[in-house]
């Protein structure tokens, strides 16, 4: 494999996608409105240019002082910082009701790949290849560019984080009942059976249907060998098996998870009342401020079921279609690719994630600060990482196929139910039917 925090909402995330599905539904006529098809008026890069970028917020210590510097020092035009709403579901809204209006006050937006694959769809975003070359590139995850960053041959965003769903375990727990960190789906069962007693849990899971589901949903698949766009597959179906007997053969984990968002289960994790959580990397600062990451609380290699695959995810700079100021906001496009910029804005707005740039790793001047750098590079040499399987309509598919995963994992619907209904819907989401 070459070497080359995801935010995530509290409930309302699921009214918040939904709303943006409403709204990209509906991008040509709100194209129309804006005036779609006719080029807007290019602003000529000088030093009176301004461009204004969406962004989660730019502490105010040390760390944002010297990012800011580093852009005012490389770049010969002022950039505004625009702090993005703290609740993810509302960046999503914000975001697609502006690009979907034909605004164009922001020209540069930090988002997900979830809203990159549907913001490239309904053509609010500027192909940037012209400045952001192959080469920019090439210190990226291999094979990331070509799944989440282009389209038709164009390239229209800069990663630039890198989060992967980790396996953490208390270690406390493991040590206290003299029993071995699980490295297969065995061992796994085992090491959960015996670590459920006393009013704790073996395992904890996020599970809230409206986004957090998916992401364990995703997780299984791939350590089954499956994938969860397909549920015909062999390790999918053991994989939605195996989510449900986790609750009710095995009884290493609740039911109550369904009601469980990782901010919830990162704090039921650091009060000790599960022994394993997987979950996204961008969740050890909680481990980190408790005072328990690195002693009580360690991330362990990803255990092998049929595979050891786990989800990886990254943010991106794009580039508003609908900008008058293009050039310049695909100058900073292009600076945000750079080693040392990546790294100064991870702990600039205080994500403090591996940077996408992965040569960047290898250097423990721009590393310093950052957490879950080494462990990111075991995962990479494990060839743990797996990037995302999404659609253009993902959204959906976080309210209609998890809401059927969810009836089954509450056995209002049979195991064949739930995979016969779960496919339809799947089918319907990406156009078979």
């Amino acid at each position: 494999m070459k070497w080359g925090k995801v935010r995530k909402g509290t409930a309302l995330l699921l009214s918040g996608i939904c709303m943006s599905s409403m709204i990209l539904s509906g991008c040509s006529t709100a194209e129309e409105d804006a005036g779609a098809g006719q080029e807007t008026e290019q602003e000529e890069v000088s030093a009176d240019t301004e461009i204004t970028v969406y962004t989660p917020a730019i502490n105010e210590d040390e760390y944002g002082k010297e990012f800011k510097k580093y852009v005012e020092e490389n770049l010969d035009f002022k950039v505004n910082f625009e702090a993005e709403p703290l609740l993810y579901a509302d960046t999503v809204n914000k975001a697609t009701t502006m690009l979907a209006s034909g605004d164009d006050s922001v020209d540069v937006y930090f988002i997900d790949e979830i809203m990159q694959l549907s913001f490239m769809s309904a053509d609010f975003l500027e192909p940037i290849e012209d400045v952001v070359t192959e080469e920019d590139m090439s210190e990226f995850l291999e094979g990331y560019e070509d799944k989440f960053l282009k389209k038709d041959g164009h390239i229209y965003g800069v990663p630039a984080d890198f989060a992967g769903i980790l396996f953490f375990v208390n270690k406390k727990m493991f040590d206290d009942a003299d029993i071995a960190i699980p490295t297969d789906q065995e061992e796994f069962i085992d090491a959960a059976k015996k670590l459920t007693k006393d009013g704790k849990y073996g395992l904890l899971e996020a599970w809230d249907k409206a986004s957090h589901l998916q992401d364990n949903l995703n997780r299984w698949c791939l350590m089954f060998g499956g994938n969860f766009y397909d549920w015909t597959l062999d390790g999918t179906k053991e994989a939605i098996k195996f989510m449900y007997d986790l609750v009710h053969t095995y009884k290493v984990t609740s039911i109550d998870n369904l009601s469980v968002d990782y901010e919830t289960g990162n704090q039921k994790f650091v009060d000790g009342n599960a022994a394993m959580y997987f979950q996204w990397a961008g969740s050890v600062p909680s481990y980190e401020n408790a005072g328990k990451y690195g002693s009580e609380i360690i991330c362990a290699p990803m255990p092998e079921f049929k595979t050891n695959k786990t989800p990886m995810s990254s943010w991106m700079w794009v580039v508003n279609k609908k900008s008058s100021k293009k050039e310049a906001a695909k100058e900073y496009a292009k600076l945000m690719a750079s080693p040392e910029a990546q790294a100064l804005y991870m702990k600039a707005c205080g994500r403090l994630s591996p940077t996408a740039n992965l040569d960047v790793w290898n250097d423990a001047e721009l590393t310093d600060g950052l957490l879950t750098v080494e462990e990111h590079k075991q995962y990479v040499e494990d060839d743990a990482f797996e990037a995302r399987t999404l659609s253009e309509r993902h959204s959906e598919y976080m309210d209609t196929v998890t809401g059927t995963l969810q009836e089954y994992l509450m056995d209002e619907i049979s195991y064949e139910e739930c995979l016969e209904k779960g496919q339809q819907q799947i089918d319907e989401l990406l156009g078979k039917n």
